[in-house]
């Protein structure tokens, strides 16, 4: 018997008629539901803004107090997707998205997520690849919440092309994306750091010198910056205080002695 073909509402390929999804799409459709079932447990903890559960990680680390007691935005998208959950559901078996009065299902979230990605309609009722990109969506945003991206800042400029470079903190190597040089990240904030220091023309705040150094991998305080102005070993001007003379400091070892109070009161605009 003779049996026509449609495009596949995801992806357009050829699929046989009567389905909506290919057999591909319909997998990977599959399979995100049952990903966003297994990440339903790990969302629920990260609801504690007080704690960051490491995303799919059992490791859990203390954070600073929050401004809430739960995550507000993690809440929102648990919402979103038991309404997106439920409505699929009902679609695939057959009854209509907004007629809640007819959902007799009473499964938690991750069981409808599990029960939807094993239905027998799943690629044949009309919306599938609507729903399929709608799902898709949220298990991006669910990947974001659980996992967000490093914050990555600049560290210097590459050795071949001048272009400014960015890292993570645990980043150990940096490729340009102009020239595609890979470079040490430690060396790069070194240089960085050996082209501020070098020019005395370079000034800035304590914090300024401080974090520029410390972000190269010296540990230096601002206080500590305070403490060698107030005490006349520095040089300095009306525009701040000059990189050159704080890394003769650094690296010829001076102690720093500070006495109780001795940085409550800081003389000049410097510090800051």
């Amino acid at each position: 018997m003779w049996r026509g073909f449609v495009n596949c509402q995801n992806c357009q390929n050829i699929t046989e008629e009567g389905t909506t999804l290919c057999m591909a799409c319909e997998m990977r459709f599959a399979g995100t539901l049952l990903g966003l079932a297994r990440d339903i447990t790990p969302l629920h903890d990260s609801l504690d803004a007080t704690l960051h559960p490491g995303g799919h990680s059992p490791v859990r680390i203390q954070t600073a107090t929050p401004p809430t007691p739960i995550r507000l935005d993690v809440l929102d998208l648990l919402d979103l997707l038991d309404a997106t959950a439920r409505e699929l559901w009902r679609c695939l078996d057959g009854i209509d998205a907004l007629d809640w009065h007819r959902d007799p299902r009473m499964e938690d979230l991750k069981a409808t997520l599990i029960a939807c990605a094993g239905h027998p309609r799943l690629s044949t009722f009309a919306d599938a690849g609507m729903y399929m990109h709608i799902i898709n969506g949220l298990a991006r945003k669910v990947d974001l919440a659980l996992d967000p991206p490093e914050q990555r800042r600049e560290i210097g400029a590459c050795e071949l092309c001048e272009t400014m470079l960015a890292a993570g903190a645990a980043d150990q190597w940096v490729t340009c994306p102009v020239c595609g040089r890979e470079q040490r990240a430690q060396t790069v904030k070194l240089r960085r750091l050996k082209t501020l220091c070098w020019d005395d023309s370079r000034r800035g705040s304590a914090a300024e010198i401080a974090k520029a150094f410390t972000v190269a991998g010296i540990t230096l305080k601002r206080n500590t910056v305070n403490v060698w102005r107030k005490r006349g070993k520095l040089d300095v001007t009306p525009e701040g205080i000059t990189y050159s003379s704080v890394y003769r400091l650094v690296i010829s070892g001076e102690p720093v002695d500070e006495l109780p109070g001795e940085e409550a009161r800081p003389s000049e605009g410097f510090d800051k």
